[in-house]
């Protein structure tokens, strides 16, 4: 086998080769390349974008609730020294209870609207460290350490802001309002509504929220918790602070991270994963098909020219090389092309324009391997689809090749 004969047989037919061709065939490299990272990272980037909102909305890192047979997380002790391990950016406990709110629009008991939903208790300043509620408010402003009639609610609670429950919201509140809430232990109370907030998950859009002292009077109760939320700095690392924190004294509780706890969404991740690799691999074929099929059309095209090169003594491997690297061509211009535009054009724009989803703010989540990956796939299809066609041309008989 000659390889510098090939090179410059695969030279010659791309130089004497039609030159629109060549730019259109170059293009359809650049997008199905384009297409195979594009899908990978746009789904990376939901599933991110859900990962996070679970993270900053509704889980934090780590979860700590009571014993199996136990209400309420009563070691005190053991909650206090949780943010004393090096890495936690902080814990937040909550009360949580399934309360029933009522609005009456008119005051007349004539048009009550009411709903169950959970309400949690927070410690405003150690709830801000923990999750992004507070940033999230669309009307109204979050609640204050000393507010005991003031509440704010989901936008899924209240109405009127564009939620996907409007039928069993209570039709529209707004800051000032009045409702009434009723607890599960049959106490009722007045808040007037301090605040609205929308984050990008219906569940904490379903949620309320009052101040720790305030659910303490309530359920009559001091210095316990339902449930307990703790934000690291590195997500990633959650396992290695579940073990600290059972260290530190919270041997019985139960302890969770939030990927054990996203439920759907844990599923809805798994099949936009499995989504992107099927239509990666479709991408793939039909990039090894198009050089398939320009590789045959060239073959054919030069039918006499390989019949004359046989004859004269080059190997058939010769041959079947110089197509190779003409496929190898369109499919490494195609790899440069297409990652300089995903790289240098649309990541930027994403990173600066995020889309606008109903799980959360997406972007491009380009990663060294999707990158990777993406260019094997488009070389190989490119090395495949140039091989068959010109190992088919190249083993025909000289005569044959010649006469046609």
């Amino acid at each position: 086998m000659n390889i510098k004969t090939a090179f410059f047989l695969a030279y010659t037919s791309l130089r004497r080769g039609s030159k629109g061709t060549l730019l259109m065939t170059i293009l359809i490299m650049t997008l199905a390349y384009v297409n195979l990272v594009f899908i990978a990272s746009i789904f990376g980037g939901i599933v991110e974008a859900m990962n996070k909102e679970s993270i900053n909305n509704q889980y934090s890192n780590i979860v700590i609730e009571p014993a199996i047979d136990d209400r309420y997380i009563d070691n005190k002790e053991a909650v206090e020294l949780i943010d004393t391990i090096p890495g936690v950016v902080g814990s937040s406990a909550h009360y949580i209870d399934k309360a029933l709110i009522s609005y009456d629009e008119y005051s007349d008991g004539n048009d009550i609207k009411s709903g169950k939903w959970v309400v949690k208790s927070v410690d405003v300043q150690d709830e801000k460290k923990v999750t992004e509620i507070h940033d999230s408010i669309i009307e109204g402003s979050y609640l204050d350490a000393t507010d005991r009639d003031k509440i704010i609610i989901g936008k899924e609670i209240s109405g009127g802001h564009g939620g996907g429950l409007e039928h069993l919201s209570l039709g529209g509140i707004s800051v000032g309002d009045k409702v009434d809430v009723l607890f599960s232990n049959n106490t009722k109370r007045t808040y007037t509504v301090k605040g609205v907030f929308s984050v990008k998950s219906t569940q904490v859009d379903q949620m309320a929220f009052v101040t720790k002292k305030e659910m303490e009077s309530i359920l009559k109760v001091h210095n316990l918790a339902s449930e307990v939320l703790v934000k690291i700095e590195n997500t990633g690392e959650e396992d290695k602070y579940v073990n600290e924190i059972r260290e530190i004294g919270l041997q019985d509780e139960d302890i969770k991270t939030w990927d054990e706890l996203m439920g759907f969404t844990s599923s809805a991740s798994k099949s936009f994963t499995m989504i992107s690799i099927i239509l990666g691999v479709i991408g793939t074929i039909v990039a090894g098909v198009t050089i398939f099929i320009i590789i045959f059309v060239s073959v054919v095209n030069k039918r006499k020219q390989i019949g004359i090169l046989k004859a004269i003594g080059m190997k058939e491997d010769t041959i079947i090389l110089s197509f190779i690297i003409q496929a190898l061509f369109y499919g490494i211009v195609g790899v440069i092309l297409g990652a300089s535009i995903i790289l240098f054009i649309l990541r930027p724009l994403f990173i600066a324009n995020p889309l606008d989803f109903p799980v959360g703010w997406v972007s491009l989540k380009v990663t060294f391997n999707i990158i990777r990956i993406s260019n094997i796939s488009l070389l190989l299809a490119s090395l495949i689809g140039g091989f068959f066609p010109a190992f088919r041309g190249a083993r025909e008989s000289i005569l044959k090749s010649i006469w046609g």
